[in-house]
């Protein structure tokens, strides 16, 4: 018995030794990255831009109550590279926002005209966008696209918005989906989360994913990021942050527009498994070990109760069918009735009923 435990102890820890990941460099993509000749992989960091970057993704008018006014906003641009950059800026229709939605692309021009221009190593530079709102413009959010491009390929995209004050400018929205995945055979963490934009106005929306350890800890934030919410459309966050093996609390928290046009939130609390796949071999190896000491110990149990029988019990006859045939054969004995009960006539002499003695009358005695 001895042996056998220790011999799958052994086998459950080759496994383990076999199966375990070995230290790697990990790209910027979350997975290992594979060396050459078994040896490891080393990991280079950028350390200088490549290209030109814009400060923000979106420029935004916010509500405009005027029509037939001009509106001018900024588009900063930064050249962390070693060498002047000339970038080309174009207007074009945002086709991610429904057709309605897309006329902002004909009221928004470059200040100046400028569309084409230079910016300097190591400099910034403001690119400014007037937008003229025609007086017949409806009410609702509207959308257009600025697009960047350097001598090299490299492109940035800016989704401009203004917002037409009115009746029919309406805000609503609401949360379709919410979900943390609570068991990952990795070190990623998985989560998602849908929100539908009901109204005509569009907004931003918020997502920030937190985590710590499940036995204590701090929180810390795995990821945070906000994105437009288009008129009549959906918007999906996802996250894949790695969080390393072990057990955590992750908390998803979700910022969103309600009918009165307030940021209100949306919060959801999971304990998450990240186990490696790995682990699944140590833990079949356990159960295993475990089932086969449960047979033994219930064999040498079952063989201690047969040993403690007592002998007469063993050398007991056992009943055959020819026996029982005998027995069920067997006349059934006839029961003796019983005798009756004997009546005996008992002659009762009646008493005789004495005669009364008449008492002698008294005699007359004539005086004469």
């Amino acid at each position: 018995m001895k042996k056998l435990l220790c011999g799958l102890a052994v086998v459950v820890g080759l496994i383990a030794v076999a199966v375990s990941p070995a230290s790697a460099c990990i790209g910027p993509d979350g997975k290992p990255v594979e060396g050459v000749d078994g040896e490891a992989a080393n990991c280079i960091e950028e350390t200088a831009a490549d290209h030109f970057a814009v400060e923000s993704s979106t420029l935004d008018f916010g509500r405009v109550t005027e029509l037939d006014r001009s509106y001018t906003k900024q588009i900063v641009i930064n050249n962390k590279t070693s060498n002047d950059v000339i970038i080309d800026a174009t207007v074009e229709k945002y086709t991610e926002a429904s057709g309605e939605s897309q006329e902002l692309s004909d009221w928004i021009a470059f200040v100046g005209g400028a569309s084409h221009f230079s910016v300097a190593k190591g400099a910034s530079y403001n690119l400014n966008v007037r937008a003229v709102v025609p007086s017949d413009a409806t009410s609702g959010s509207q959308y257009a696209l600025v697009k960047l491009a350097d001598a090299n390929g490299y492109t940035a995209e800016v989704v401009v918005k203004l917002d037409v004050a009115g009746d029919d400018l309406k805000y609503n929205s609401e949360v379709v989906s919410a979900w943390i995945d609570p068991v990952h055979l990795d070190e990623n963490l998985s989560a998602s989360a849908t929100i539908k934009n009901t109204g005509t106005a569009g907004f931003t929306a918020a997502y920030q994913i937190k985590s710590k350890g499940f036995f204590g800890g701090d929180w810390q934030v795995v990821q945070e990021t906000t994105a437009e919410v288009l008129p009549g459309k959906e918007y999906s966050f996802k996250d894949s942050s790695k969080l390393g093996f072990g057990i955590y609390n992750v908390e998803q928290r979700v910022t969103y527009v309600n009918s009165e046009g307030r940021m209100v939130e949306s919060l959801i609390t999971r304990v998450v498994f990240n186990l490696p796949w790995w682990s699944l071999a140590i833990a079949g190896g356990v159960i295993l070990l475990i089932i086969v000491v449960v047979i033994i110990a219930k064999k040498k149990g079952k063989k201690h109760s047969d040993d403690d029988e007592p002998e007469e019990l063993e050398k007991a006859p056992k009943v055959t069918e020819d026996v029982v045939e005998e027995i069920e054969e067997e006349p059934a004995v006839e029961p003796v009735a019983e005798p009756e009960p004997v009546k005996v006539a008992v002659a009762v002499k009646k008493p005789v009923a004495k005669k009364p003695v008449a008492k002698p009358s008294p005699k007359r005695i004539k005086i004469q």
